[in-house]
């Protein structure tokens, strides 16, 4: 399921490679690595070459084997490259005041590259691992890649929904909100049963605005992974939206697939 791997990189960060590291080797993977010329290396104003010698320095602590690629913008070639060349993109999430970082561009601009985004602090121990799930198509895509996972991880993992109700909540007496919030809570397992109840998984059913109270519960549930889904171009700033909130928001590192 997980083909060519590849790592981004553009600083001296030992933690970020060795977390890497860790998973590409529990995934029997050889990354390749992929640096952009224009980003900022190791806190230093250097010439290209001495670039390239420090990211080869800083890479050979933690990888033997491996090739690593210059691109020299974010442009549409450099997207054409990595959507063709790679199936799972490794990306360390940091913010950037100017522009977008590397991870905000590859979430906003691809479609078909899984990217996996690390977090500061992420632990490559997985044990815990959240699925935010909407019952779609996507629900079903995101249970069989964490699935293909445990052939290569030994974790457990829950779904979370969030039934958005802030609008109904407004407009009805208490009376009617709590009988559409008991037919809201049926209707949803009704969904949970059709696609998922051969797998008896643990569903967690939150109440309120599903930005928030998902970001707010699995950040407090002390979870190691989060897998979430993205639909195609068609809906692109949408589900960029709800992938960026959650890379930015989210504690753990975040799959999106």
């Amino acid at each position: 399921m997980i083909g060519k791997v590849a790592i981004h990189i553009s600083e001296e960060d030992h933690s970020y490679l060795n977390y890497v590291k860790n998973i590409t080797l529990r995934l029997g993977s050889t990354p390749d690595f992929i640096y952009l010329e224009g980003e900022y290396l190791l806190n230093f104003i250097k010439p290209s070459e001495e670039k390239q010698l420090a990211i080869r320095k800083h890479i050979e602590e933690f990888f033997d084997d491996y090739q690593l690629y210059t691109f020299f913008d974010k442009d549409d070639s450099t997207l054409d490259h990595l959507q063709e060349s790679y199936d799972l993109l490794f990306v360390k999430y940091k913010k950037q005041f100017f522009g977008k970082s590397m991870p905000e561009w590859l979430l906003m601009e691809t479609d078909n590259i899984r990217l996996w985004v690390y977090k500061n602090g992420g632990s490559a121990h997985i044990k815990r691992v959240c699925l935010p799930v909407d019952f779609s198509e996507r629900s079903i895509r995101q249970v069989e890649f964490v699935e293909y996972l445990k052939n290569f991880f030994d974790f457990n993992y829950d779904l979370v929904y969030a039934m958005n109700m802030g609008r109904l909540r407004e407009k009805l007496s208490k009376k009617d909100y709590d009988k559409s919030l008991l037919d809201k809570r049926e209707e949803v397992m009704h969904l949970y049963t059709d696609m998922f109840a051969e797998k008896k998984l643990n569903l967690t059913v939150l109440e309120g605005d599903p930005y928030k109270e998902m970001v707010k519960y699995i950040n407090s549930s002390g979870y190691d992974l989060v897998v979430i889904g993205r639909r195609g171009k068609g809906m692109r700033e949408r589900i960029g939206s709800v992938s960026l909130h959650m890379a930015r928001s989210l504690k753990c590192p975040v799959v999106v697939l």
